[in-house]
């Protein structure tokens, strides 16, 4: 049995109404990366902290016309301007905070140059 994927929900609630619609209607449903999504934090990223609804081949077009509400609201997100006491806020979180990211670091080991690029303090 093939499973394809109908929909990829936004949140958890939306997963769950799916799921519970599919459900209902009888039709066999796997949500793919269903507990993992909501370990991994951060901004979704398809594959990894994602979710996927999937359905058995042969029910692929009765779960199409079940979600086309869903499927047809695509989110539109505009650009927000920044205003000067934001931009003010943001350079002195630079300022006083510093960059969180660690950057590597090259460190020389006693009498081995072969390991010269090495993550740490």
């Amino acid at each position: 049995m093939r499973l394809i994927g109908v929909h990829t929900p936004q949140s958890e609630s939306e997963a769950i109404v799916i799921v519970g619609m599919l459900e209902a209607h009888e039709i066999p449903v796997f949500v793919h990366g269903k507990h993992i999504s909501s370990l991994i934090p951060g901004p979704p990223i398809n594959g990894y902290n994602t979710q996927t609804i999937m359905v058995p081949e042969a029910f692929v077009e009765d779960a199409l016309e079940l979600l086309k509400e869903f499927r047809s609201e695509e989110t539109e997100y505009e650009a927000i301007a920044l205003t000067a006491s934001d931009k003010f806020r943001v350079f002195i979180e630079w300022l006083f905070c510093g960059w969180h990211v660690p950057f590597r670091k090259e460190r020389k080991l006693k009498g081995d140059e072969s390991l010269k690029n090495i993550d740490g303090p």
